[in-house]
């Protein structure tokens, strides 16, 4: 049973709660549907390299959506001969099909475990996109020399100074991978943001359980379906197949990246709490020492030194969320590179 015109985004559209898994052949290998919105597709030939796209985690950032949707689609119709193991993940199907950015909570919270303290769809999707990576890894863990990789695309509800970034996951001894940082130059990337904590997210958990090399990519702003200039994500379309087609990393110089690393998490305290910017400020706009950054009848906030920025200022959450990053850039010189 092939898939309908070769779409999987439709499919999973479609079949927003359950799909009856099936498996189909394609030019270059063999397709399994596993579940609503988990394609795996394994090539005629073994590879190293097993690389996880995850989309659609929130359901309202639509471009990296459709711009992995096309991927597919040119695999499965022979225009991309597939030459490494691949993992397609539509995250939150139910959400993409309301246009909104959750149901019940937000499902890049709700990674390693954290799914156990609620109830809801989304919980329950946590638990299954976990499974099925760890299902994916696991069929070649017997194998030497595996490279595992996971890219979470995104888009921001805000534009962004930095069009497009990554979230690059806490590491515990800061020494980061430079081959990565060169794909992601190589990939457009104009910024590397440096997690400063564990946390929950889809990246960090591939990247703490399974030891892949993992990042949260934001390729722009949210847009409806049907309204995504895909020619904006070129340069990554480009890097994506490459790797796809020729199991190759793309690699560029790194020296073009802006490297930011947080100073402070911003936490509603209060539902007074608020931030003294416009809606429409950008990530990563700088701002001068000693503005007062946020207020509460609980707290202020004051930032520390001239050309801190801010990144994913939100407050429309409950207390006791985050309500944004303050960052600082560093200069590449100063990483420790592998």
């Amino acid at each position: 049973m092939p898939i309908l015109n070769n779409d999987f985004l439709a499919l999973t559209l479609a079949n927003q709660d359950s799909i009856a898994p099936f498996r189909f052949s394609f030019p270059s290998g063999d397709g399994f549907v596993e579940d609503t919105g988990v394609l795996r597709l394994e090539p005629k030939q073994p590879s190293v390299i097993s690389l996880v796209l995850s989309v659609g985690v929130h359901g309202n950032e639509t471009g990296p959506i459709e711009l992995v949707n096309q991927l597919v689609t040119g695999i499965l119709e022979g225009k991309v001969s597939l030459n490494i193991r691949l993992l397609v993940l539509i995250g939150n199907p139910v959400a993409a099909n309301l246009a909104k950015r959750f149901c019940d909570v937000n499902l890049n919270r709700l990674f390693r475990g954290a799914w156990q303290e609620y109830d809801g769809f989304e919980a329950k999707r946590a638990q299954r996109l976990e499974q099925a990576v760890c299902d994916f890894y696991s069929l070649t863990e017997n194998k030497t020399d595996q490279i595992k990789l996971h890219y979470d695309l995104h888009t921001a509800i805000r534009g962004s100074v930095h069009e497009k970034f990554v979230v690059y996951p806490y590491v515990e001894n800061a020494i980061y991978n430079k081959e990565q940082l060169a794909f992601l130059a190589a990939s457009g990337i104009d910024a590397v943001l440096l997690s400063h904590q564990p946390t929950t997210t889809f990246s960090y958990y591939s990247y703490v359980v399974h030891n892949a090399h993992a990042f949260t990519v934001e390729l722009g702003k949210v847009n409806p379906f049907g309204e995504n200039d895909l020619s904006r994500f070129a340069d990554f379309e480009a890097s994506l197949t490459l790797l796809l087609g020729k199991g190759v990393l793309a690699q560029s110089s790194v020296s073009s990246l802006h490297v930011f690393r947080v100073l402070d998490s911003l936490v509603k305290d209060d539902d007074s709490y608020e931030l003294s910017i416009a809606s429409d400020v950008k990530n990563f706009t700088q701002f001068e020492a000693d503005y007062r950054m946020a207020r509460s009848d609980k707290s202020d906030y004051y930032i520390k030194q001239t050309g801190d920025a801010i990144v994913f200022p939100n407050t429309n959450l409950p207390v006791g969320q985050r309500a944004g990053l303050m960052v600082r850039p560093i200069a590449l010189e100063d990483l420790q590179l592998n």
